[in-house]
This record gives structure tokens, sequence and C-alpha cells, in this order.
């Protein structure tokens, strides 16, 4: 019916970006089927025993690394640092664990600070696992594991499905961790297994999207707030809209935004917030005294809502598991980076001056 209704009012044909949206839940429901056991088991090949992570990667896989990163850490008590490969391969006579599992993502396969961070590793310890959407890519051949995203091709240059199918074998990850440490991973497979739907959930939201959209083309300058693991999101969220609107966004943990980082509401500046079910009540006072003290555009991201006293836009989500949460707003933030860009007239699947780093 859509297609219908584009050829006879001859509408745009959608981007690639755009597309590759909406593509999310077809490729999480493959990832299901593909490494979820029917019995609830992970279908990974990893090393035993492992009691460390260190996740290297570049660019929004950064930012998936990060994310699960915390979770790791929070959740599962395994100590995990994601590192920025252009850093990590930098590192002369790097010290190597025998108990950690070293991840390197990347959507090609073919960047070259991982890929060099990865020949770094391997020369001292096999542990090391690729997470590509690539086969037959240099990561996925020169790691001993590997995971396959199966995403399909990325036309846009903004990355958008491949952050998502990363960052859910990720959580494939921490659960392959927890059922070879035996500690109960059932409620975490479940949570995962509502990932699609809960993205299709997030589509639904296009409206709201649009209408800050349109507010937040009026600014050269936006911060995005959030927590916990809900910060690399935030940080990635930062990183759409830069790449497809060319609107100077920088993400801040909400609490570190109050030490001086303020400031820069004193010019015009939108907010976007993402408020999890962690701290509260901090948030809240943050949202008020942007509120109260800067005449700011504010966007809330929030699992429930908040009641804040000023008419600003709100997208309550109605989420109360962090892991839900983390996806919707994903995906809010990638829908609302295109609608920005789209609206100010940007190419969004080639963004001026930007090409894949792949060499």
């Amino acid at each position: 019916m859509i297609e219908f209704l584009k050829k006879i009012f001859k509408i745009k044909k959608n981007s690639y970006m755009e597309t590759e949206i909406y593509e999310q839940p077809d490729v999480i429901n493959n990832l299901i089927k593909k490494y979820i056991n029917k019995d609830g088991t992970i279908n990974l090949e990893l090393p035993d025993n492992i009691k460390k992570t260190a996740l290297i990667a570049s660019g929004s896989s950064y930012h998936s690394a990060s994310a699960a990163a915390n979770y790791l850490r929070d959740k599962i008590h395994c100590y995990a640092q994601a590192y920025y490969a252009s850093e990590f391969s930098q590192v002369e006579n790097i010290d190597v664990d025998s108990d950690t599992l070293y991840i390197f993502i990347s959507q090609s396969g073919e960047t070259s600070d991982t890929n060099k961070s990865l020949e770094n590793v391997r020369v001292k310890t096999d542990k090391t696992l690729a997470i590509t959407n690539t086969k037959n890519s240099t990561l996925y051949n020169n790691a001993k594991y590997k995971i396959l995203l199966n995403a399909g091709v990325e036309k846009s240059i903004a990355s958008t499905k491949a952050v998502s199918a990363q960052l859910f074998c990720l959580f494939l990850v921490a659960g392959k961790i927890m059922q070879q440490r035996e500690m109960p991973a059932v409620q975490l497979i479940e949570e995962l297994k509502k990932i699609p739907q809960i993205i299709k959930n997030a589509f639904e939201f296009r409206r709201n999207i649009q209408d800050y959209a349109k507010t937040l083309a009026n600014y050269e300058n936006a911060a995005i707030l959030a927590s916990g693991m809900f910060y690399p999101l935030a940080k990635e969220g930062a990183l759409k809209i830069k790449e497809t609107a060319y609107i100077n966004t920088t993400a801040y943990p909400t609490g570190e935004f109050l030490h001086g980082h303020i400031a820069i509401l004193n010019k015009k500046c939108a907010v976007i917030s993402v408020v999890n079910n962690v701290n509260v009540e901090f948030t809240i006072k943050v949202l008020k005294k942007i509120e109260d003290d800067y005449n700011s555009d504010t966007l809330v991201l929030s699992a429930f809502n908040l009641n804040l006293k000023k008419s600003d836009s709100a997208i309550c989500l109605n989420l109360y598991n962090d892991i839900e949460l983390l996806f919707s707003a994903l995906i809010i933030l990638q829908l609302l980076a295109c609608e920005t860009a789209l609206f100010l007239g940007r190419n969004v699947d080639k963004p001026s001056g930007l090409t894949k780093v792949v060499k």
C-alpha cells in the first residue's frame, strides 16, 4: 500500500538509511534463529573460563562495545573494558592477559586500526573473537572465534542495522558467558527474544520524532544526556546527528553535565535526555534545572512519564527493562538523525566528506 501511494503521488524514494533502519527487526529475528537454540542455550563458540573481556572497535562499533562492557561489568560481574581501536593499536608491547577474551568489532571487517589491534593481540593469545558483518573479511579470517551479523549490505554511510546487530550479538556473548558460569540466563534470553517487537514499537513514535526533528533543525548545537550503559547510546545518537544533519552534537553523562558543561546552554543549544530506571530523582533535578535556568528545547526519552512542568517534547516508552529501553532509544535516535537531516535537505546516505574508513 505504501509503495502504491508513493507511485500515485510521486513521493520521493526512501533513503537507504531509512530503509536500513526499518530492516532491523528482521535482522535481529535472523540472529535469534541462528544463535538461540530452542532449549534457550546460545549457539556460540567461545573459549572456556572467560574472566575478563576487552572490546576493541571504532566509531559506532565502539559505542556498541562500550554499552556491552557496562552490562558485563554491572550485571555479570565480568571485568570488561572498551577501547578505541585507533588508540589500542598504537600501544607498543601491549600486555595480553590469558584470562581475557579480546573482542574485535567491525561492520566491514576491514577497519584498519581494528585489524592492526587484532594483529598485535593474536601473536600472544588465541582468545580472539571477531564480530563482523562480512564473512571472509580480514577480521573474520584472522580471529579464532567468529560471529557473523548477517545484517546485509549497509549502503548508507551512517551505520544503523549493523549497530543494533552488533549490540545484540554482544548481549549474546554476555549470555554465553553466563551459561558457561552456570549463572541463570533465562531472563536475558527472554529479553533478547522480544527485541524485534520492541524495535517495531519504537517505529510508532515516528510522528513525535518528526515533530522534534523540525525543532532540532533550528539549532547548530545539541547535547544528549544519559547515564550508565545509556551514555554510550547517547554518544551513538550524537554521532548519527553529526554525520547526517551536521549539527554539533555532544553526549554527556547526566551528572557530569552539571560540572561546568551546562554552561553551553547559555548559547542556543537543544537538549535530548535519555532517562532509564537508575538515579531517576537526580535526573529529574537536572532536567528541572535546565527548565528553570535555560531556554532550551528538550526532548526526553523516558522509560516512564516524568510529569515535567514545561511542555517540552517527551516520548514515554513504558519500558522498565534496560535492554529493551536501550534498543528502543537507539532506534528513536537513528530516526531523529535521519528526519532532522532530511528536513535540512541533507543527503543522509552520502554525507559531505564522509566515507567508510576501511583502509
